[in-house]
């Protein structure tokens, strides 16, 4: 096992895309966010490569003074005629203007949320560029003591997984797990849940990269569809791991949870799983930011582990304090609540959306003005960050 800390779910593949997209994180109104964009088209129109795409990242409507997204009205003044994605800093929800839209056979200017479908045509730099990009992000990583990283994005195939070792093969010092969509596990050809991927001419003690859990994104506004995920997921002898924002979510995650348990031990030795099975892993919940006090108590007789970020509880505490109500607040991104009831949890990042920095994260666990009920001591959180505990 590693030694140093553990940054237990980030994107390596978003972050390295987040490293050469246009950077609007600062920008606080709509018009600061418009004038970045439009200096970065100037840049590409003075080059001659109008037919290059702009993809920008990093705003957050709930931040913005406005406290909305930019329109595609908005865009179309300052992109002119070059093709742009303008991505919320999350990764789930994009603005891009006519000119892209036109290219994504859009017929509307519709705000998209989590269209990886549409976006996957949106040209992308060669794959020499990606391993770079993504090499470079496992070496911040390593700078900042984290030894071990879990990559859990929901579209990862076969494809990424290989993408992902090759990178990891730059930066021998993290190691990576990476998890699989629930819906892509038919593209492993014959891999399974604890295999490693090694990078082709790799020798075996030097992979990096080995498969995790199968990751679940619910659809936008549709949980009914977790159930047949999970499902899925058991069919292949995977644990599963739930992108869980709100209570109806968790709610209808632990649901289907219960209704298809895990894979029972002693059926471990029949199933087409090569890991022991004391090493089974139990299924998580990813993120868990809010929770009824009887859906915690459901996680700890169920035995998942929450996988969460304290860094939102007080990077968005303004707009937890104006959309919900004190009591919906005291439910926010649990954490002391978590830990009495003998759940095992770990601390991540997120990132891009966070930077992956664990000083953040304990500091946040430990200093919250949210919820402060669910503070915990700062070694306590610094427990959670280690990648060998």
């Amino acid at each position: 096992m590693a030694s140093g800390y553990c940054d237990d779910h980030l994107h390596l593949l978003a972050c390295a895309a987040a490293r050469g997209s246009v950077d609007v994180r600062d920008a606080v109104t709509v018009d600061e966010l418009l004038a970045t964009i439009l200096r970065a088209v100037d840049a590409v129109v003075a080059a001659r490569h109008r037919s290059s795409w702009l993809r920008v990242w990093g705003y957050d409507d709930a931040l913005l003074a406005e406290r909305r997204h930019p329109t595609v009205a908005e865009l179309d003044t300052v992109t002119e005629r070059v093709p742009t994605v303008l991505h919320h800093v999350t990764g789930h929800v994009t603005v891009v203007n006519t000119a892209a839209g036109r290219a994504l056979g859009l017929a509307s200017g519709d705000v998209l949320v989590e269209r990886h479908d549409l976006l996957a045509a949106v040209p992308r730099p060669d794959r020499g560029e990606i391993v770079a990009g993504v090499t470079e992000v496992l070496h911040g990583l390593a700078d900042a003591g984290i030894s071990a990283c879990t990559d859990a994005t929901h579209t990862n195939d076969l494809t990424a997984l290989e993408l992902l070792a090759e990178a990891s093969a730059g930066e021998p010092a993290v190691d990576v797990t990476a998890m699989v969509g629930a819906d892509q596990l038919d593209s492993l050809e014959g891999l399974v849940f604890g295999d490693a991927v090694p990078p082709s001419g790799t020798a075996a003690d030097e992979v990096r990269v080995r498969i995790g859990h199968a990751k679940i994104m619910p659809p936008h506004d549709d949980d009914s569809a977790i159930a047949d995920l999970v499902a899925t997921a058991r069919a292949h002898r995977f644990p599963v791991a739930v992108h869980v924002m709100d209570i109806d979510t968790l709610q209808a995650t632990l649901d289907a949870l219960e209704a298809h348990p895990p894979l029972p031990a002693e059926m471990a030795s029949s199933a087409p799983v090569r890991i022991e099975p004391d090493r089974i892993e139990p299924d998580r919940i990813e993120h868990c930011a809010l929770a009824l006090p009887e859906q915690l108590d459901r996680i700890a007789r169920l035995g998942i582990t929450v996988v969460t970020q304290p860094s939102f509880v007080t990077r968005r505490a303004q707009k937890y304090r104006e959309q919900l109500s004190p009591t919906e607040q005291a439910w926010l991104w649990p954490l002391a609540s978590l830990l009495r009831r003998g759940i095992r949890v770990t601390l991540s990042s997120d990132a891009p959306t966070v930077p992956p920095d664990p000083a953040e994260w304990i500091e946040a666990a430990a200093c919250r003005d949210l919820a402060p009920a669910e503070r915990i001591d700062p070694e306590r959180a610094r427990e959670l960050c280690l990648a060998d505990r």
